[in-house]
Parts: C-alpha cells; sequence; structure tokens
C-alpha cells in the first residue's frame, strides 16, 4: 500500500480522496506500478503459484484458473485437481505442473513452499471443497486467493477465515457476496462500497467484489476500478482474474496491490480485445495477457 501512496502523493495520479481513501485506478497508477522484466531474472524469481481448481464437469475453471497464471508472468505454476482430470490437464496444461487431490504428500510440500494458493474454481460446492478449503487455511503461511466455490462453502462459515496466517483475498461476485453476507444483491448493489468495505474490515480480508466498476478494499482503502465492458459478460472470467492476482502476489506485488493491478489489467484486455471483437472469451484474455503487459510496460519506459 505505500508503494501506491508514494505513486499518488509524487505523481498525482487518480482520483485520490483522502478524506474517504477512494482510489480510482487508472493508467498512470499501473504503468507506475507494473514491474518490468529484470535482466537477470530466472523462474524462481516470478514465484511459485498452487492452485487448487476443478471437478467433473468443470475441467475448464482449473485450466483457465491455471493459464492465466502463466500467461500472467508467475514463474512456476502448478495445479492440483481430481485425479480423473489431472491426465488431460497435464496434457492442456503444458507450462504447468498437475498433482492430484490424492497426492497428499506433495500437496502438503507445496502448501507450505509455494508463494500463494489459489483455490475454488470448479471444485463444487461440497463437503469435500471445504475440507480442502479449511485444511490449506489452517496449513498455509502464504497468501490465499479464494473464488468460485471456496466462497460458496463458506456460506455461514465465515469464522474460518479467523484462523488464516496470511492475506486472504476473495473474490465475489453480486451473487456470491449476497451469500457470503445473507443480504440481498439489490441491497448490495444500493451502496456496494460500503458493504464491501464493511465485510473486508469485520473479516480481515482483502475483498474484490466484481461487478460494473469493481471494487477491491481491504476495510480501510477503497481501489475502484475503470476497465472492463459487457463483451466479457462470459463464464470463466472469473476464473482468469483468480489466476492473474494469483500470479502477481507470487511475483512480489503486495497482495492488495497485485488485486487491483489484476483487477485493472483483466478489464483493460478485455477493452482492447472488445475494439475489435463483438464479444470476448476468457480463452482470448488469455492469450493476449502478455501482449497487453509488455505494451504498458514499453510504454512506460519509452
Amino acid at each position: 500500500m505505500e508503494r501506491t501512496l508514494n505513486v499518488l502523493k509524487k505523481n498525482k495520479l487518480g482520483a485520490f480522496l483522502f478524506s474517504n481513501k477512494e482510489i480510482t485506478i487508472d493508467e498512470g497508477i499501473v504503468k507506475s506500478l507494473l514491474k518490468p522484466r529484470v535482466e537477470e531474472g530466472y523462474k524462481g524469481d516470478y514465484g511459485r503459484v498452487f492452485i487448487i481448481a476443478g471437478s467433473k464437469g468443470y475441467a475448464g475453471a482449473a485450466y483457465l484458473t491455471t493459464e492465466a497464471a502463466v500467461k500472467s508472468g508467475a514463474g512456476l505454476v502448478t495445479l492440483c485437481t481430481p485425479k480423473e482430470l489431472q491426465d488431460i490437464m497435464s496434457i492442456k496444461l503444458t507450462e504447468a505442473m498437475t498433482l492430484s487431490y490424492e497426492d497428499t504428500e506433495k500437496i502438503n510440500n507445496l502448501i507450505a513452499k509455494s508463494n500463494v494458493i489459489a483455490i475454488g474454481p470448479g471444485m463444487g460446492n461440497s463437503r469435500l471443497t471445504y475440507n480442502i478449503l479449511s485444511e490449506t487455511i489452517l496449513k498455509s503461511e502464504c497468501p490465499i486467493v479464494i473464488d468460485a466455490d471456496g466462497l460458496n462453502v463458506l456460506q455461514n462459515k465465515l469464522e474460518l477465515l479467523q484462523c488464516k496466517n496470511n492475506k486472504i483475498i476473495l473474490t465475489p461476485h453480486y451473487g456470491e457476496m449476497a451469500r457470503l453476507t445473507g443480504i440481498s444483491i439489490d441491497e448490495i448493489k444500493e451502496d456496494k462500497v460500503k458493504v464491501a468495505k464493511k465485510f473486508a474490515k469485520e473479516n480481515g480480508v482483502i475483498l474484490l467484489l466484481k461487478g460494473h466498476r469493481t471494487i477491491i478494499t481491504d476495510g480501510e482503502y477503497v481501489f475502484l476500478n475503470t476497465t472492463g465492458n459487457s463483451a466479457m459478460a462470459s463464464g470463466g472470467m472469473g476464473d482468469t482474474l483468480t489466476g492473474i492476482i494469483a500470479s502477481f502476489i507470487a511475483q512480489g506485488y503486495e497482495p492488495l496491490e497485485a488485486t487491483y493491478l489484476a483487477a485493472y489489467i483483466h478489464g483493460y484486455c478485455g477493452d482492447k480485445l472488445a475494439e475489435e471483437m463483438f464479444c470476448v472469451s476468457a480463452s482470448h484474455l488469455i492469450q493476449e495477457l502478455p501482449f497487453i503487459m509488455k505494451d504498458i510496460i514499453s510504454s512506460k519506459q519509452s
């Protein structure tokens, strides 16, 4: 957070309202914060991402989350998925490693040595998902990004969040937020900043509330995203965002910083693609990610 505040104060970038600590993310902020690759860098410098995702019928969620983490620059990415999906995932994910839920020893090893864990996409709203999530929260010392079914199994079980050993990032859409809070979608939309900020503060988490003008907050500061469009309204976009957030944390960004940067770049990619496309799929966006990030960094350096 200190890096963001220094950028805002030094360059007078973004609409920073000191009275209520709201920051509108713009391209200037992102250019100032996005890090170029160092000449002597190697894969270990760009972090280890451990993704727990997928179930029968929802292999795509696991694939998209993992591929997004790879394409947004993570050094090493491993997917943990059900045994019946592992073979196909290992074929499709040529730049990531895979293991199954049954590989307990390897899972514990990865939980211990990863820089970030992303969990939930496509796992199913089940007791198994809850058990895996609770074990991960209890054992992990690194930040955890929780999305999709990882959020669904937290309904009426938010006390689990108090067991965390590091930052937890929750990424709900309005429906998931309604289930987490018990507040209707209409009520959330009426004052989404207030609802998001209150929830983040009470639960000690970073919250990314998806929607038109996505909100990111840690309960103190609020970041308002300005990118994204309705051409992106398709399945898999949330999984993709989860992978990008995890990737940025692994690369050394602070969790809050990683979350709002990921939201901006995710939407910015969609905006660029929508200039030429009627609808934008998650796969389109993932393929565009490294080019968009290069363009942003190059324009900063020129």
